[in-house]
């Protein structure tokens, strides 16, 4: 705390000040200063969340002044317990979600959240109220919890939540994952050949009844356009083809490990590989097909480029 010194000050020969404090803000005020020979005074040692009051009266060989005005605060409490953690889990990860904590005593700036007993994260260093566990084995048991930190330290617990990796060596759940990739895989391919029918429509319109240079500039704005969209979605593709692979090489390591434990069997194996080659197949299809839509709509524009649609107008 701090305050001013009185404008007599000098004259009075005030040589401290006297503190007081009402602990709980209740009007109740007892000294815990009696003779404080500068303008400010650190308490410390109370306690989190407490209501403090203070007021303080100058001194000199006379005796003490009238008190000063009552100034107040409420100093920080370590958060409460968050609530509500949940978890839902794959092969190897684990996803924790869980509420802030109903009374978060200041500005709560992270949770650290621990596995087994263990310390996993010791603080997130946000207020991400989720938080994913990767490279975890399957079909193993891994126990959370988690508590928010703030600046006056570290909050107590939430309860435990149990979380427990799945087998996804069924046929049913890698189905369902090939299928959610083969959903992903036509939603690509829908969204970009959608943009190229838009482009093909809009340059088609143009060029109808367009003259030689409009017709020129607009085959070579299209290509252009096509350009621009190809180098687009490649990226995408690139990305979405390593997502698979990736997929598939923690398909074969885990098909080493459950062979052995028998869990699968060699038919199953068979079956969810053919899942795999016909998902490739008709991701190359699908491929080959958007292709070819680009190819002939190239073609179309080269014949505009040349003036072969039947227009033979002098440049505009």
């Amino acid at each position: 705390m701090s305050w001013t010194a009185p404008v007599n000050a000098t004259q009075n020969a005030v040589n401290g000040y006297k503190i007081e404090q009402d602990s709980g803000c209740d009007g109740s005020f007892a000294v815990i200063v009696t003779n404080n020979t500068s303008t400010s005074y650190l308490n410390t040692g109370l306690n989190f969340g407490t209501c403090y009051a203070y007021r303080v009266s100058a001194l000199n060989s006379a005796g003490a002044s009238a008190p000063s005005n009552v100034d107040f605060d409420v100093t920080f409490m370590v958060p409460a317990i968050p609530t509500g953690l949940s978890a839902k889990t794959t092969t190897t990860s684990a996803k924790i979600s869980w509420n802030a904590p109903a009374n978060n005593g200041y500005i709560i700036t992270g949770y650290q959240i621990q596995r087994n007993g263990t310390i996993l994260v010791q603080n997130t260093a946000n207020t991400k109220l989720s938080y994913v566990d990767l490279g975890l084995k399957p079909l193993s048991t891994q126990t959370y919890r988690v508590a928010a930190w703030n600046i006056a330290g570290l909050g107590p617990f939430s309860a435990n939540i149990t979380a427990k990796t799945s087998n996804q060596t069924g046929i049913d759940n890698l189905g369902q994952a090939v299928s959610d990739f083969v959903q992903k895989r036509n939603e690509l391919l829908k969204k970009q050949r959608e943009e190229y029918m838009r482009i093909i429509q809009q340059c088609h319109d143009k060029t109808t009844n367009a003259t030689g240079t409009v017709r020129k500039l607009t085959a070579e704005d299209c290509r252009r356009l096509i350009h621009e969209l190809n180098d687009k979605y490649k990226e995408a593709r690139k990305q979405f083809r390593e997502e698979f692979k990736f997929f598939k090489e923690d398909t074969k390591d885990l098909f080493k490990e459950v062979k052995k434990s028998g869990l699968i069997g060699k038919d199953d194996i068979k079956s969810i590989k053919r899942e795999f080659k016909d998902y490739e197949n008709e991701t190359e299809k699908e491929s080959k097909s958007l292709k070819k839509d680009i190819k002939e709509f190239r073609k179309d524009l080269k014949k505009e480029k040349h003036g072969k649609h039947g227009h033979h107008d002098d440049d505009d």
